[in-house]
């Protein structure tokens, strides 16, 4: 077999061949340590109500430095996605139970990220394979998406709609000056407000002095209890208490009806006839003046005196 033979120039190529392989296998596996592909991994799960912007590769960070990668986005169904991500092993101690997952955007432009929180220390470590809840975010190019904007557009149209149509009615000169005299009542209104406030509080320091409100309380429930022992028994003497109250209230409406019209058939002569029974009671008086006066009841008239004032000094007695 013939010998191959190089000449300089066909080493040199070779020599600089060899010398880039060497470099891309290099930078390849600085490539790969950088990445964590020969580091271990804690496969995580989350769920999320829209998951736009999120696919196989998404970046997972925690506190700003690159953890984990996403693996696989599912739609379980009606606002639910599942995705499953693994974070590195040097990040495994800092997820804790406590932990949270949000779909982040780290610049106002840019692709959204899934940020894992720190936890707590006290708190107990998550397991592998398990599901950390998430938390919603919204963020100004989500705020500004096509969905969000609509509902947005929408709402601020109804709402210009219905500017439009108080702006109408204001348009009446009525209207205008029915707002404009309810508006100058408002300040009389707040001043008998205030006044009202006032009194109401007066009264109340008037009814707090010296315990009057509490008095007045107590015995107004001991009335309602003595009314209640009494209420039974009259019941029962008389089932037909409320009927017979009802009749007589009812005769008393008719009496008063049939009095009205002949009251006023002798009003005119109410004056005179006042008048004429004075007269009658004075000249009865001195009838009877003129009476005591005479020898035959005068003796009667002194017993009878006597007698009333024998009766009389008991009872004043008994006054103080």
């Amino acid at each position: 077999m013939k010998k191959l033979k190089f000449n300089i120039y066909e080493r040199t190529a070779g020599f600089f061949l060899l010398f880039a392989i060497g470099g891309t296998c290099l930078t390849a596996l600085s490539v790969a340590i950088k990445q964590g592909w020969f580091e271990s991994k804690t496969y995580l799960v989350t769920t999320f109500e829209n998951a736009d912007g999120i696919h196989q590769g998404t970046l997972v960070q925690m506190a700003g430095l690159r953890a984990g990668s996403v693996e696989k986005v599912e739609l379980l169904g009606s606002k639910k996605v599942r995705v499953d991500f693994y974070i590195l092993g040097k990040f495994k101690e800092r997820i804790r139970l406590d932990s949270r997952v949000q779909l982040v955007r780290p610049f106002i432009i840019g692709e959204r990220v899934l940020d894992v929180s720190v936890g707590a220390d006290e708190v107990p470590m998550v397991a592998d394979h398990q599901e950390i809840p998430s938390e919603e975010s919204i963020d100004l190019m989500n705020a500004m998406g096509g969905k969000k904007l609509s509902a947005t557009l929408q709402k601020l149209t109804g709402m210009f709609d219905n500017l439009q149509g108080l702006a109408e009615a204001f348009l009446n000169k009525d209207r205008t000056g029915t707002m404009i005299r309810a508006f100058d009542r408002i300040d009389p209104l707040m001043r008998n407000l205030n006044d009202m406030s006032l009194e109401m509080t007066h009264m109340g320091r008037q009814l707090n002095k010296n315990d009057d409100l509490q008095v007045i309380l107590s015995n107004l429930a001991v009335t309602t209890a003595e009314i209640n022992k009494v209420l039974p028994d009259l019941n029962k003497h008389n089932p037909e208490l409320a009927k017979d109250l009802g009749i007589m209230t009812q005769n008393l409406a008719i009496v008063s009806r049939s009095l009205g019209p002949a009251m006023k058939e002798v009003e005119a002569d109410l004056p005179q006839a006042s008048r004429r029974i004075l007269e009658a009671l004075n000249e009865t008086v001195v009838v009877l003046k003129a009476m005591e006066k005479s020898f035959l009841f005068r003796g009667n008239v002194k017993e009878v005196l006597e007698e009333e004032a024998s009766k009389r000094e008991p009872a004043s007695q008994k006054t103080p």
